[in-house]
């Protein structure tokens, strides 16, 4: 069933490799979001950032069978844009050129501008 108003939602997804079952499930809700027709950003923090460094989501697989390179792989189809937070990504050495399509450095003001913004959902996993 697909949505008659495109709803903005916004996931901040903090949770990286050591939970790799739970960010994948938060990216799965962000992808159905997406195919029942919703506007939807994906906003990586802390530890999520590694999903949007290239190659990282290969393999990962939850005990359910989602796999996060398929998943971000919707995303990117529904053109949705993938946030990843400047100051995590310099932390860790993730260069914007070893990014996943869509994906792009956004600073901590733009999340703030987000969440604030009255027309957007957030949800935090």
């Amino acid at each position: 069933m697909v949505t008659e108003t495109r709803t903005k939602l916004l996931f901040v997804l903090t949770k990286g490799l050591g939970e790799a079952g739970a960010a994948t499930r938060a990216v799965q809700f962000a992808s159905i979001a997406a195919d029942k027709g919703h506007f939807v950003e994906l906003f990586l923090v802390d530890e999520a950032v590694h999903w949007a460094h290239l190659g990282i989501a290969e393999g990962i697989v939850t005990t359910t069978g989602e796999r996060m390179k398929d998943l971000l792989d919707k995303l990117q189809v529904h053109q949705t844009t993938i946030h990843v937070c400047e100051a995590c990504a310099n932390k860790r050495l993730i260069p914007p050129d070893e990014l996943i399509d869509r994906a792009k450095i956004s600073g901590g003001a733009v999340l703030v501008d987000l969440m604030a913004a009255p027309e957007y959902k957030v949800f935090i996993f």
